[in-house]
């Protein structure tokens, strides 16, 4: 009996050891924003993404309570507010109604998926608890899924909620060149997952918008001292930012048909932040160049990005998930596989490495 108490609490011992050193694998897709028909084998992507076989998949949306936090002037509050007025009519059940709602017809819904008047309620419901990501999924699948096999009673019961396609488009809660609209939410469909999780942070808007109209502002003045003189220090610091931030032939070349593939690569990081940057950090002492402004926009990005690190790592533990997606901007990878790499706990997958 002693040996097989032993032996038992060694196989406890190395279960409770593995389990400990399971490192969460993380694969962050730098995103277009924009993804029109024929710009991507978006089913190749789809694909790939599959076969990585997430246990979670994260978008650029904000939680619910996020979305509270937020001022009401700004752009993000706005734009789900519209959404909100537009599509919810009813008076707003209490947040545990809401809840109970949302937990009956996800479940009724995963055992049989045609229950299209519940879907609609489910989409409406969400947009209710102020969920854009998950609201925006139901309604894709309303469109692109489940449209099709409507019969005359839920065409009805679709014109009354909705009115057409137009109309969501409009309010932005159905987006069709979105990257949710072409993979993730695709993805999770093939993936018979009924969630996108959300991981954006919001809190730094006001001052990173800040930074950006001062550094803006500056980088005009230095463009108005180099109109007026070609062969001014100002002027020779626009033609280095702007040949840093070009296409150079080498990169044309290793570039591939795939945006996607693009997107993934060490180069485009560097450029990518260039482009969103007025240069970056390159151009720190360059005559006319607002070092201090650039420094004050890099640093509310970094909070952004720390903010949206945090949120993934948080919510992938409470899952004990093993594999994540991040479905997040282009300009977002570099940065977050930085972030997320210093953790011991995380393993960085590259998209190219599929």
């Amino acid at each position: 009996m002693k040996t097989i108490a032993k032996y038992l609490m060694i196989l406890i011992m190395l279960s409770a050891s593995n389990s400990f050193g399971q490192k969460i694998e993380i694969l962050i897709v730098g995103s277009s924003h924009e993804n029109k028909p024929g710009d991507e084998n978006y089913s190749e992507v789809i694909n790939k993404l599959k076969a990585f076989k997430p246990d979670m998949v994260f978008g650029e949306y904000l939680s619910p309570k996020d979305y509270l936090a937020l001022e009401s002037g700004t752009w993000g509050y706005l734009a789900l507010n519209k959404a909100k007025e537009r599509l919810v009519k009813s008076t707003p059940a209490n947040e545990k109604q809401i809840n109970q709602r949302i937990e009956k017809a996800t479940k009724a819904l995963n055992k049989f998926p045609y229950y299209h008047k519940l879907r609609m309620d489910l989409a409406i419901n969400y947009l209710s608890q102020n969920d854009r990501a998950n609201a925006e999924y139901q309604i894709y699948l309303i469109e692109n899924e489940m449209k099709k096999s409507f019969g005359a009673e839920e065409k009805e019961y679709y014109a009354r909620h909705f009115v057409n396609a137009d109309s969501l488009k409009k309010v932005r809660i159905y987006r069709p060149l979105s990257e949710y609209t072409n993979i993730y939410f695709p993805l999770l469909y093939a993936l018979k997952q009924d969630k996108l999780y959300t991981m954006d942070c919001q809190r730094y808007d006001k001052p990173w918008s800040l930074a950006w109209s001062k550094a803006d502002s500056a980088i005009k003045l230095m463009e108005k001292i180099a109109k007026a003189d070609s062969l001014s220090a100002e002027a020779k610091t626009l033609s280095a930012i702007e040949k840093y931030s070009s296409l150079s032939k080498e990169d044309k070349k290793n570039m591939t048909s795939s945006p996607y593939y693009n997107m993934a690569t060490q180069r485009y990081g560097e450029l990518n932040d260039a482009w969103n940057f007025y240069g970056g950090s390159h151009f720190y002492g360059y005559t006319g160049f607002p070092d201090q402004f650039i420094k004050d926009m890099y640093a509310q990005w970094t909070l952004r990005n720390e903010g949206m690190c945090t949120n993934v790592i948080t919510q992938a533990r409470e899952m004990k998930a093993k594999r994540v997606i991040v479905g997040v901007g282009a300009a977002h990878r570099k940065i977050m596989e930085e972030i997320l790499a210093k953790n011991s706990d995380v393993k960085i997958v590259s998209y190219n490495q599929l």
